[in-house]
């Protein structure tokens, strides 16, 4: 939630709209509170609310506690309208009376009323899919706080018991096509995170492809990603490993050496090059051998040289031979 507290005039004011905000929080906050927010002063007599619709800014004077207090009044409303959990308000008589609801009601029932903030709308856009007519503002809105978080989606029309989802042609309308972009790519991520377990991203960086999860007694398949052509298991979600169990190939990707290690054991033919450490095996041949790195390796006592030569006059000045001599 934010809010912006001046301790000159004493005055918090509340932002109903935003990041990680319900779309239709202050059409709630009037629900809750009555259209001109007796809620706050049943409880609060000396505190004063203004709500400021078209701006969606609540502001609140008083003391600290009462403004603590509606604060409080306000994250709990937030948490509820979430979640879609009834409201538990400090007080019985918090709410706005029945003449209250009835105007609300009347209000969102007016042909100049827009459902999100209560008002006459302003730039009127009548949505495809129902007809119902907003403020343009207010559903750009909507579509902000959509793709800055995984609560608004599907995008629907927030008219009381409509709830139809936009169409690509709203959307065209009321956002530009860097915006849309965005918006589909929030979509898929609230898809994604709304089926954990079933579906994942690609891996690659900034890949926006999504596969199916393989369950884990099917047969291990490839993924085979059509944007940036990467192979991924649907098991354990490394690289693909044909021929070998997603466990072995886990227990390499931890420890690439262990299956070396492994391979090493009980071979007296392989060392290690002085030089640059890499495995070598000799199979048969004379003492000098030459590594990947351009080393030559007296393989008796593995003294390293520049070249073939010098290798050859320390094998005969220090072992007088090029071979092992049994």
């Amino acid at each position: 939630m934010h809010f912006h507290s001046s301790l000159r005039s004493g005055l918090l004011k509340f932002c109903l709209r935003g990041h990680n905000l319900p779309p239709d929080l202050m059409k709630k906050t009037v629900e809750n509170f009555g259209v001109d927010l007796e809620g706050f002063k049943t409880v609060m007599p000396s505190v004063k609310v203004e709500l400021h619709k078209h701006r969606h800014i609540l502001k609140v004077w008083g003391s600290k506690e009462d403004k603590r207090r509606v604060e409080g009044m306000i994250s709990e409303l937030i948490t509820s309208v979430k979640h879609n959990v009834p409201v538990h308000l400090p007080s019985e008589n918090v709410g706005g009376s029945k003449d209250d609801n009835q105007r609300v009601a009347d209000n969102e029932l007016s042909m100049d009323a827009c459902a999100i903030c209560l008002c006459e709308t302003e730039d009127p856009f009548k949505l495809e899919s129902c007809g119902h007519i907003f403020c343009r503002a207010c559903l750009v809105d909507q579509c902000e706080v959509a793709t800055k978080s995984y609560d608004g989606f599907p995008v629907c029309c927030l008219k009381t018991g409509c709830k139809k989802p936009f169409l690509i042609v709203d959307l065209k309308y009321l956002v530009s096509n860097e915006k849309l972009e965005d918006l589909f790519s929030a979509s898929l991520r609230a898809f994604v995170a709304s089926r954990a377990g079933i579906y994942r991203f690609c891996p690659t960086p900034d890949c926006r492809s999504i596969y199916q999860v393989a369950a884990p007694d099917a047969e291990t398949k490839p993924f085979v990603c059509g944007a940036c052509y990467v192979e991924i298991c649907t098991k354990c979600h490394l690289e693909y490993h044909p021929f070998i169990s997603c466990e072995a190939y886990r227990e390499y990707k931890e420890d690439p050496d262990a299956t070396l290690l492994e391979w090493r054991k009980g071979k007296e033919n392989v060392k290690n090059c002085p030089s640059c450490g890499y495995t070598v095996e000799k199979a048969e041949g004379c003492n000098h051998v030459e590594c990947r790195c351009g080393c030559h390796i007296c393989w008796a006592c593995l003294a390293n040289f520049k070249s073939s030569e010098e290798c050859y006059g320390h094998l005969r000045s220090a072992h007088q031979s090029f071979v092992d001599i049994v």
